[in-house]
């Protein structure tokens, strides 16, 4: 039987599971105005239902403790976690333990290519009872995938992940994190595995992630990050990535600078260079047929993003310009121009 899912009958309901840790960072509630007064009742109606699931879950898993605490040293694990958490990357996303709900809007306009808008929710719940080390998660729900989210995909990208982390303690100084989830009805087990090295003012994390299932088989993935602090405020990152996967021809790969600014609470902004290629590179060419394959790098682009936390801490919107060059198009620049509006509610590091 296919199961069909409104979005936003799905949408409210992660929203109102996720929405347990948000509130309680905000202790005066006589002046709070409608979106405020909204925002706890949703919290405390769904707190003693959140509580009750957390006890059941956690009298079927051995109790070991409250788990480790992050601690971040003023130095240059604190700026990266900041950079991370404020502009609210895919590396931060998969990292942080924390309960959150993220809700995006995200409206592309571009030169060459079809405009594009899109509603994207992702979303931790963690058991606090079960050692803050489990948590349920939701990745890449969309408006576009919801009404797939219990069918059976042919492309995993088209029906989002639902499923449990578990956050291992570390070992040897290396962090790890094992997933078992699902690619609409298409389970899948993951794992990812990372540690930070120093040298001098440099922090060097290597990041490493298997994935396989039985219908879209195996992929790895590698990131290398080289972060240093220019300042108080200023980060800055060399980034390098790799990944091969199953039934696809040759390997991805990129590498990207980036300048992260967080001048206050309130305001950051970001400039980033970034490359990527194929080592068999194939493109469809507009007469409907593939081209030849191709190693090299086939798109680069320039951007900058300005980010700003306007009216609630929980609320941002970014502007990013930037333009790409395509191989698709023989290099010719792409222009684009892309909005983000961000509510996002859980633990805040800016």
């Amino acid at each position: 039987m296919i199961i069909k899912v409104e979005f936003k009958t799905l949408f409210l309901a992660v929203a109102m599971i996720s929405s347990t840790a948000v509130y309680g960072n905000d202790s005066n509630t006589s002046n709070e105005g409608y979106i405020d007064a909204l925002h706890r009742s949703l919290s405390e109606s769904v707190l003693e239902w959140s509580d009750a699931i957390d006890r059941k879950l956690s009298g079927w898993l051995s109790a070991r403790g409250e788990g480790e605490l992050r601690s971040f040293e003023n130095g240059i694990e604190r700026k990266r976690e900041k950079a991370d958490a404020y502009f609210q990357n895919k590396k931060f996303l998969e990292e942080t333990e924390n309960t959150y709900l993220r809700v995006r809007f995200d409206q592309i306009f571009q030169s060459r290519e079809e405009n594009k808008f899109n509603i994207r929710v992702d979303a931790n719940l963690p058991l606090t009872r079960s050692q803050k080390r489990f948590n349920f998660f939701i990745e890449g729900l969309t408006k576009d995938n919801a009404d797939k989210t219990f069918e059976n995909v042919d492309n995993k990208q088209a029906a989002p992940s639902l499923g449990i982390n578990y956050f291992a303690p570390k070992a040897y100084g290396i962090a790890s994190k094992y997933s078992i989830g699902v690619h609409g009805i298409n389970p899948y087990v993951r794992a990812r595995y990372n540690k930070v090295f120093k040298s001098g003012r440099w922090a060097i994390e290597p990041v490493q992630t298997f994935e396989y299932s039985a219908k879209y088989k195996f992929e790895e993935r590698t990131d290398l990050y080289f972060d240093t602090s220019l300042s108080k405020s200023e980060l800055f990152r060399f980034q390098l990535y790799r990944k091969t996967q199953t039934n696809v021809d040759g390997m991805d790969y990129a590498a990207a600078l980036s300048y992260f600014s967080i001048a206050s609470k309130a305001t950051g902004w970001r400039i980033s260079q970034i490359f990527w290629g194929n080592t068999e590179y194939r493109y469809e060419k507009s007469d409907g047929t593939m081209s030849d394959k191709y190693g090299g790098i086939s798109n680069y682009r320039t951007e900058i993003g300005w980010r700003h936390n306007v009216l609630r801490k929980w609320f941002f919107y970014e502007l990013t310009p930037s333009v790409n060059f395509k191989r698709d198009y023989d290099y010719k620049p792409n222009y684009t121009f892309r909005i983000v509006a961000d509510i996002y509610f859980g633990n805040y590091y800016w």
